[in-house]
């Protein structure tokens, strides 16, 4: 006994020693369970994480599985009046009249009753014609084979099929109300984290863009204000620098995105670094290189700090560039979604069959039909911004953020170049004043 004891004890320790000796089981402020196992059991617990990460696989690789499963055609989908809506309500800048009409004190009422410029209410009117005819059905069924129904005199009349159906099948179609008040909170939580994840997804995704155009903008102001004459060089660098920003958004714009290839052609003066730029496995990385390479062009007219300066801030570049290809390949979680828009659509099928005995005042219980409608339109709607927002960058305005960088790169070569003149021109008047 003692001597289990004392090997027992000699285990503890020595899993003591490779906790205190291994750095690499501690990770902001915490150990892992591993680090507080002993060495015996170790290879144990390597098993079961090994297990657990290929459960975590499969159940990665099932989620691909059955996205792969639900085909669409994806050329009927942006075909679709849903998603030329979507395109042409992407965002906008605001100018200070914009503001003005924005924080108008009608604005609660003035935008009621627009359901024509509503994206939202137009791609949820299947989902609010199916709720009608669950209410129709619901109505139809209670009043015709159970309750009766009444007239337009308010003379009311036995159900008249209540013979026709055996008396195993002659129930009321209805729920109580109180399932549903304990689902709502629940399923509001799901719905608020949806909409404030894809909300962050979309700031993200604009915050990347400011970052990458901003950043190249910089870089081309320090290479043309850095003392070099080199003009060449420098709209080396701005075509590069403009081909990363088009690339960038030909990769997040996927089927949308059509005049990729003519672009190009149009507005980059080397045919050949075209044709490698449209050949290239990785477009994107193929942009980032040319970039570097015409910052090595006119290396020798600038110092190293100013060029080592254009390489920090062009990594600025790559990180945003990542993070928009992160933003666009990778959703929300999908076993959150789904999760979500079962709970929602059970919650919203089954609300009908509650709403039957609370609309039981108005004729015929027809008043549940429009209550069903506008919170249909309330709830989905929700859900629809989400989506809406999930995959920003079909609705960031990127055509208007790319030209505006193009534009500014030309005022950058042209103030270069206004410069020299300048400067050649008073050289000049020197030396005729010195003659």
């Amino acid at each position: 006994t003692n001597k289990a004891t004392t090997m027992k004890h000699l285990h503890a320790s020595i899993g003591l020693v490779a906790l205190v000796t291994s750095s690499n089981n501690f990770s902001g402020g915490s150990f892992s369970a591993l680090a507080f196992t002993p060495i015996g059991t170790q290879s144990k617990c390597i098993k079961t994480r090994r297990s657990t990460s290929r459960l975590q696989v499969s159940s990665l690789n099932s989620d691909s599985k059955d996205a792969q499963e639900d085909k669409y055609d994806t050329a009927e989908l942006m075909a679709s009046e849903m998603e030329q809506a979507r395109l042409s309500n992407q965002y906008a800048r605001y100018s200070h009249d914009d503001w003005l009409r924005h924080r108008a004190s009608d604005r609660f009422f003035a935008n009621l009753f627009k359901f024509d410029k509503s994206p939202i209410v137009k791609n949820l009117l299947d989902e609010a014609a199916i709720l009608a005819v669950i209410c129709v059905g619901i109505i139809l069924w209670n009043e015709l084979l159970i309750e009766g129904w009444t007239d337009l005199n308010e003379v009311h009349h036995e159900a008249p099929l209540a013979d026709l159906l055996p008396s195993a099948l002659t129930f009321k179609l209805a729920l109580p109300t109180e399932p549903f008040f304990l689902c709502g909170g629940p399923l509001g939580l799901l719905l608020v984290f949806r909409n404030d994840c894809s909300f962050g997804r979309y700031k993200d995704a604009f915050h990347h863009w400011e970052v990458a155009c901003s950043s190249l903008g910089n870089m081309i102001l320090m290479a043309a204000s850095s003392g070099t004459s080199n003009v060449e060089g420098v709209k080396q660098l701005s075509a590069a620098s403009w081909a990363v920003v088009r690339t960038l958004q030909h990769e997040v714009s996927g089927g949308f995105d059509t005049t990729y290839a003519e672009d190009l052609k149009k507005n980059m003066p080397d045919e050949q670094q075209v044709q490698r730029l449209l050949s290239a496995r990785n477009k994107l990385h193929r942009s980032h290189y040319d970039v570097h390479r015409a910052v090595d062009a006119f290396s020798e007219d600038i110092s190293n700090l100013d060029k080592r300066t254009i390489i920090n801030t062009f990594n600025n570049v790559a990180t945003a560039c990542a993070e928009c290809e992160r933003l666009y390949m990778t959703p929300i979680p999908l076993l959150y979604t789904r999760h979500t828009l079962k709970f929602l659509t059970l919650w919203m099928a089954f609300m009908p069959f509650a709403f039957y005995d609370v609309f039981a005042t108005s004729w015929n219980h027809t008043g549940m039909i429009p209550a069903i409608c506008i919170i249909c339109f309330l709830f989905f709607g929700i859900e629809e911004i989400a989506v809406s927002l999930e995959e920003p960058f079909s609705i960031l305005p990127l055509n208007e953020l790319v030209e505006e960088f193009q534009e500014n790169a030309q005022e950058t070569i042209e103030w270069m170049e206004e410069e020299q003149q300048t400067s050649t021109k008073e050289a000049l008047m020197g030396i005729e004043i010195k003659v």
